[in-house]
């Protein structure tokens, strides 16, 4: 009996030893995590050290060294338990979130564009390979990827290719059957084809399709995040598919930032904004400005407001779609009774509960109103509103890894995560409550050449100067923490 006893006893012992390596390997992790990071302020990181810290040592003293009697040793040993379910939990959490922010604010290596190898309808090209010793035609500009698409499918089939001034040439030559094929990128074709009065692309097909890499350069001008003023651009673009693909620019939002002042000014500039692009100086869309990579947009922007851009965000519609769903639907404000035109969802005047699709419908749709753009950027920023007052309820705890995982791959950052965490500290230390204005840039309905699309007129907003000098002194002020 006695053996019997004194085995149970080792047991036991060996079982409590294991539960306190466990209970310090479960601190240690969750710990390293939280001053690797540096995200909670000093006065939180005593309060970490005093409950995370403290209370499991003093659970092994008393489990392992004081010999309490079998009752109070039982609590001792259900308390660890429920100490290291509860670090596991956090662990979860707190390795999902830093995952999730290393991912997101990597910024773009590099973008990829997708490119057609079109022919006419009437043709027996079904193939690539069919187009072999054949001419096919292409117009560079400011497409800097069209050389590697270039070496990319002549490694594949042997082609003439043959350099033409502007998107209208191309279609008129294979249409004469001066050149039997043209190498265009998706965004530009798609562009001509929306064109309802002069569609050149009727009677032709798409035989081939291939994607292209770019590198992205690093654009980022860092500052002290939680000290100096820092402006934001947020570019969503019109794409279901990777955020590494370059697509239209359809929601271009400045964000400017004070940090010591805690204003923030929201900008918005609508997609059709006639400027001028910081690469040659042709007057083309802002969202076409996207079908050149972030790094265009970027420049662009700053050389319409004459300021520095710090950082971007890239979203396209994916990430809205999920976010959205992920948090159970938001509720979102609108200021007139509509009904889109993609999916014919409708909107009541006041508050409406949407999902994911009628998220996108509600950012999307422009010719529903009298003021069309204008009232499509106000959206944007209501929509913007909505997704922050759920984001930072309650209720984001139960959903908080579906939302994570939901936005990951389709949201990209060029912040990096130190300046993010740091932004994170501050806000937990100070709980500072944040002054926002929205703004929107203005201008007048015309119909114009643009650079992406030369030889055929398209809809544009030529900029009011008036509202580009408030937005300038706007931008000035805080950053002058006036």
């Amino acid at each position: 009996m006695r053996t019997s006893k004194s085995k149970t006893k080792k047991i036991v012992k060996i079982l409590k030893i294991i539960l306190a390596i466990i209970l310090l390997i479960s601190v240690y992790i969750n710990s390293y995590l939280i001053i690797k990071y540096n995200v909670l302020p000093i006065k939180y990181l005593i309060i970490y050290i005093l409950i995370v810290i403290l209370i499991p040592l003093f659970l092994i003293y008393f489990s392992l060294l004081r010999r309490p009697k079998a009752g109070v040793r039982k609590t001792i040993t259900v308390f660890e338990i429920i100490y290291i379910v509860i670090l596991i939990i956090v662990f979860l959490y707190l390795n999902q979130t830093f995952d999730f922010l290393n991912n997101f604010s990597s910024g773009l290596d590099y973008e990829t564009k997708n490119y057609y190898v079109i022919v006419l309808d009437e043709n027996k090209y079904n193939t690539l390979k069919d187009l072999n010793n054949k001419t096919i035609g292409y117009s560079k500009g400011l497409d800097n990827s069209m050389d590697d698409a270039i070496d990319d499918l002549g490694k594949k089939v042997k082609l003439d290719f043959q350099n033409e001034e502007g998107y209208q040439h191309l279609f008129e030559n294979l249409k004469n059957k001066t050149i039997d094929s043209i190498l265009m990128v998706d965004s530009i074709y798609n562009l001509l084809k929306e064109d309802e009065t002069n569609d050149v692309t009727i009677g032709t097909k798409i035989i081939y399709q291939f994607k292209v890499k770019e590198k992205v350069n690093n654009i980022s001008k860092e500052v002290n995040v939680t000290k100096e003023p820092f402006t934001i651009y947020l570019s969503g673009t019109d794409s279901y598919g990777s955020v590494t693909d370059k697509a239209k620019s359809d929601v271009n939002i400045i964000i400017s930032v004070n940090p010591t002042t805690h204003k923030v000014l929201l900008i918005n500039i609508p997609r059709d904004y006639y400027v001028s692009l910081n690469a040659n100086g042709d007057k083309d869309k802002l969202t076409h400005t996207g079908i050149y990579g972030i790094d265009t947009s970027v420049k662009t922007v700053e050389k319409l407001l004459d300021i520095d851009i710090n950082y971007y965000i890239k979203v396209n519609y994916n990430a809205l779609i999920n976010l959205v769903d992920a948090l159970g639907g938001v509720e979102v404000y609108s200021e007139y009774d509509f009904t889109s035109g993609f999916y014919y969802i409708h909107y009541n005047k006041g508050y409406n509960k949407v999902d994911g699709k009628a998220a996108l419908e509600f950012v999307r749709t422009r010719k529903a109103f009298i003021q069309g753009d204008r009232v499509r950027g106000e959206n944007q920023q209501r929509m913007i509103k909505a997704i922050m007052d759920k984001a930072i309820s309650p209720a984001i705890l139960v959903k908080y890894g579906d939302m994570l995982e939901a936005i990951e791959g389709s949201f990209i950052t060029n912040i990096d995560m130190d300046s993010i965490t740091s932004m994170i500290n501050m806000q937990l230390d100070k709980m500072p409550k944040w002054e926002i204005e929205n703004i929107s840039l203005d201008g007048t309905d015309s119909y114009e050449i643009t650079y992406s699309v030369p030889n055929m007129e398209l809809y544009v907003m030529i900029p009011k100067e008036e509202t580009i000098i408030t937005a300038k002194d706007k931008i000035k002020a805080i950053k002058e923490g006036v």
